[in-house]
């Protein structure tokens, strides 16, 4: 009976998965990511909560990653982000706050692109933004001119550029690769991140990233390698996690990371 019953159960719900993409649209989506370090005497945690509004209601496609619905489909949007970082364990606990609000902007009757993300720091008046001018040079290859300006608070400002791609490859069995790569010329020295995920189903990836000198208000390690995988319970609701070894100085760390989405 189990051998009989098992296999039914998993034929269900693949089926209901994928008459959901089908029938479900969504034109929001809500993120939360949450990572961890230990460092020994201290605890490095970061937050990140984000709200992407799609200025035209979007569909999973049929054999396509559904985390790239947007890109696949050139949709423009715009965003507001929350990110906390705090520091414990220490003699000299802290935490640190931002508020940002961007958006892309993308369409399928040209092949440019362009998008904007800025950033405000709680408790003074520092502020970083990251541009983009790209162009897309097929369907689903995209490559960008990025600019990165930082204006700390009562320090001078700083503009630094970078170039980065973007490529979503079919492979064998109609599966994906999403392929991405980006470097830049900071005035410190230069940073580049490589990141590969795997779609074995267009709801599930696997996918290892790589990065050097590329710090984020979500993650304050610049280097850092990634194992990381995302899975979509449904059509609207996705489940991710991922582990890294990252670069916390004298020695290297783990740090853990875990994130949901919700499409609606």
């Amino acid at each position: 009976m189990k051998s009989s019953v098992i296999p039914f159960v998993v034929s269900v719900l693949a089926s209901t998965i994928a008459v959901g993409a089908h029938a479900q649209s969504f034109q929001f989506q809500t993120d939360a990511d949450y990572n961890s370090a230990d460092l020994g005497p201290a605890d490095v945690n970061g937050m990140q909560i984000r709200q992407q509004y799609f200025l035209s209601p979007l569909q999973n496609g049929d054999n396509q990653p559904w985390r790239e619905a947007a890109f696949l489909n050139r949709s423009s949007s715009a965003n507001l982000t929350y990110n906390r970082i705090e520091t414990d364990g220490t003699n000299h606990d802290d935490s640190l706050n931002s508020w940002g609000i961007g958006g892309e902007y993308m369409s399928n009757s040209h092949d440019f692109y362009a998008a904007l993300d800025v950033n405000f720091l709680n408790g003074d008046n520092s502020f970083g933004a990251t541009g983009k001018l790209g162009f897309f040079v097929q369907q689903n290859w995209l490559v960008a001119l990025d600019v990165y300006h930082r204006n700390p608070d009562n320090e001078g400002s700083s503009t630094d550029y970078g170039l980065s791609t973007k490529a979503i490859v079919p492979v064998m069995n109609g599966d994906h690769v999403v392929l991405t790569a980006s470097f830049a010329d900071f005035e410190e020295g230069n940073g580049h991140a490589v990141a590969a995920d795997y779609y074995i189903r267009p709801y599930w990836s696997v996918g290892l990233a790589v990065r050097n000198d590329m710090q984020t208000l979500q993650n304050v390690f610049g280097d850092s390698v990634e194992l990381r995988s995302e899975y979509f319970v449904t059509p609207q609701l996705a489940l991710r996690g991922a582990v890294s070894r990252v670069d916390a100085g004298a020695d290297d760390e783990n740090q853990f990371a875990v994130g949901a989405s919700y499409r609606f």
